[in-house]
C-alpha cells in the first residue's frame, strides 16, 4: 500500500436503510397482492419476501461478505474488510451517487462482480461521511481511466 492519502472508517449497520428497505418490500408485497392471482401471486410474493430478507440481512451486516470497514485512497483504489476479516482490494467505479442523506458506491474488482456499498447517515460518523462525500464528489469529476489498475487499462472489456 502506497503513501497516497486515504479515508478509513468502520461501517455500522444502518437502521434507517433497513426501515426504508422494509417499507419498500412491504409496498411491493401489497402491489403483488392487489395485482396478481393464482400461482403468480405466490411466486412473486415469495420472491419479494426472499429479496426483503436478503436485503435486510445485508444492511444489518448479517452475511459475512458484508463490508464492515472501508478505505478509499485519493487515487481511486479501495479496500474493504468483510465480516470474516478478509480484506478485499479494488477501485472506485464510475457508477456512484452522492447526496446528503445517501451515498451509493460501486467498487470494481478485477475479474469479479462489482461490490455495492450503500450508506446513510447512521452508517458511520457524521465527519467520516462528510469527508467521504467530499472525496467522492472530487473523484466523480476525475477521469475514471486514470484510477483503474494498469492491467485493466489495457483490457478493452473492463470499462
Amino acid at each position: 500500500m502506497s503513501a497516497a492519502p486515504s479515508l478509513r472508517f468502520d461501517l455500522r449497520p444502518s437502521l434507517k436503510l433497513a426501515c426504508l428497505l422494509a417499507l419498500a418490500h412491504g409496498l411491493a408485497l401489497a402491489a403483488v397482492g392487489v395485482s396478481l392471482t393464482g400461482w403468480p401471486l405466490y411466486a412473486a410474493g415469495v420472491g419479494v419476501l426472499f429479496s426483503g430478507i436478503a436485503s435486510l440481512a445485508s444492511v444489518l451486516h448479517r452475511p459475512l461478505r458484508s463490508a464492515v470497514s472501508l478505505e478509499l485512497r485519493q487515487d481511486g483504489r479501495a479496500f474493504w474488510r468483510d465480516g470474516k476479516g478478509k480484506v478485499h482490494e479494488g477501485w472506485l467505479g464510475k457508477d456512484n451517487f452522492v447526496s446528503s442523506p445517501l451515498i451509493v458506491m460501486g467498487l470494481e474488482r478485477t475479474g469479479r462482480a462489482r461490490k455495492w456499498v450503500v450508506l446513510m447517515a447512521d452508517s458511520a460518523s457524521r465527519e467520516d461521511l462528510r469527508r467521504l462525500r467530499v472525496q467522492l464528489r472530487w473523484f466523480l469529476r476525475a477521469d475514471p481511466a486514470e484510477v483503474r489498475p494498469a492491467s485493466d487499462r489495457n483490457n478493452p472489456d473492463s470499462g
